[in-house]
């Protein structure tokens, strides 16, 4: 086919002898779009657009659109209003004053001015050019995903410290401020990975690859804990610690739980098993500890968004000393520290027990976390498995429909001042409702 193009002089293009394009071809149409043809489309071709603010109909010509030049300050706002109503994050640079209503429309607006930097957008660019964007969108994803995982992080603690009620003041203390307290702090510290990654990660706190990552990590944690607390059980050498609950007759107000007091004491004792000192919270603590370092761990993913975890090096640094000291008071033989802690002493064997099953449950989590639900490659293989597409239409731009303008009266203000004082040829006007939708397309 042979088609004109223009409203001036005939120029024709060859498009090919296909009447409806494939798949393949429907995403290779690239749309250059002036603001005397966008002002044209929004007034008499609204069906092109989306409806609403759902953005359910997939407006096409702006997916497509490569070009929007030439635009009026007013064109501009509406044009990024436009790709919001498609579910967009829209950004948007700009170098003058006509470019503010976009600038402050937009998710992101970057002045390539210091002018109206107070009055335009957030963002301020010395150098005329867009060369920020990028690092704009790298540092925005790299904030994204730090925030997602020290989300998923405090999350995780607290579960895992609820479920156990069995420590101490001093059981509690390292995991609250050694651990949990400097994670936070330095977690989200990592820089941006220096590559744009061409995909995004999850929006969303309620996005199944967070929820499925917080159940599936919750579920190790209950069985290790589980496991742990039932096996300490069966073994021949456990048993009940207890301790006295005195109460002295002649002053109420005066407890004492010390055994060294007993010859001062001259009412009725009573043998109280210890939620503390026992060999439960012996066990439990050195696996908790270590799964609330793993966790961090697996949480604080590089690339593609971040940095690796290496180069964090005061959270490096944190976790390597946290784990260090966990293991040395897990395996150290010192009274003075198992008194301290409120531990009781067990046999090495039992230790390396421990230390195997944190190990083995930092394996799995470790495995799952990236191997599976951060795999990208893996759920895209899933979709096409089970035919899962996009809802793109491989049918679109037609090239055997005819689309008619409409009266124009869907509340559109044109600014006159922005029309178009191109007069069209009389033979263009003899076309009439004849002109077919890749006539229009084309003089685009």
């Amino acid at each position: 086919k042979r088609l004109p193009v223009g409203w001036g002089e005939e120029t024709y293009i060859n498009v090919g002898n296909s009447s409806v394009p494939d798949r393949e071809r429907g995403s290779c149409y690239h749309f250059a779009v002036s603001g005397k043809s966008y002002q044209v489309i929004f007034q008499h071709f609204s069906s092109l657009l989306p409806k609403g603010s759902t953005g359910e109909m997939m407006c096409f010509i702006l997916v497509n659109g490569t070009i929007f030049a030439r635009m009026s300050p007013g064109q501009k706002s509406s044009l990024v209003e436009e790709f919001q109503k498609l579910n967009y994050y829209v950004g948007m640079c700009g170098d003058g004053a006509s470019d503010c209503g976009a600038l402050k429309m937009a998710h992101a607006g970057i002045l390539l001015s210091e002018q109206e930097a107070s009055v335009a957008s957030p963002f301020t660019l010395e150098t005329a050019n867009i060369e920020c964007a990028s690092h704009l969108i790298k540092e925005g994803l790299a904030a994204l995903v730090s925030s997602f995982g020290v989300f998923k992080y405090l999350t995780m603690y607290g579960i895992i410290q609820f479920m156990l009620q069995l420590f101490g003041i001093y059981q509690y203390l390292m995991p609250d401020v050694a651990t949990t307290l400097m994670v936070c702090l330095t977690m989200s510290s990592t820089h941006a990975y220096p590559k744009l990654a061409p995909y995004q990660p999850a929006g969303q706190l309620l996005s199944p690859p967070l929820l499925w990552s917080v159940f599936l990590n919750t579920c190790f944690t209950c069985i290790v804990q589980v496991c742990a607390f039932l096996c300490v059980k069966q073994q021949p050498w456990h048993c009940e610690v207890y301790r006295y609950s005195k109460c002295f007759l002649d002053n109420q107000s005066n407890f004492s739980t010390n055994v060294s007091l007993e010859r001062n004491w001259t009412g009725n004792a009573t043998l109280i098993p210890s939620s503390v000192l026992s060999f439960e919270s012996t066990t439990l603590w050195p696996i908790t500890t270590i799964n609330c370092i793993t966790t961090a761990f697996i949480f604080s993913k590089g690339k593609p968004f971040r940095k690796p975890i290496y180069t964090n090096y005061i959270f490096s640094l944190l976790l390597v000393s946290a784990l260090g000291l966990t293991i040395s008071i897990l395996f150290s033989d010192f009274q003075d520290i198992y008194r301290g802690m409120e531990f009781i002493l067990t046999i090495t064997s039992w230790r390396i027990s421990i230390f195997v099953a944190a190990f083995t449950q930092f394996c799995v989590a470790f495995f799952v976390e990236d191997a599976i639900l951060q795999n990208r490659e893996l759920w895209l293989l899933i979709k096409t498995k089970f035919g899962i597409h996009s809802k793109k239409d491989p049918t679109w731009p037609s090239t055997n429909r005819t689309d008619y303008s409409g009266d124009g009266t869907n509340g559109f203000y044109i600014n006159q001042g922005y029309e178009s004082s191109e007069q069209i040829p009389k033979e263009k006007l003899e076309l009439g409702g004849q002109t077919t939708e890749q006539h229009f397309w084309t003089r685009l």
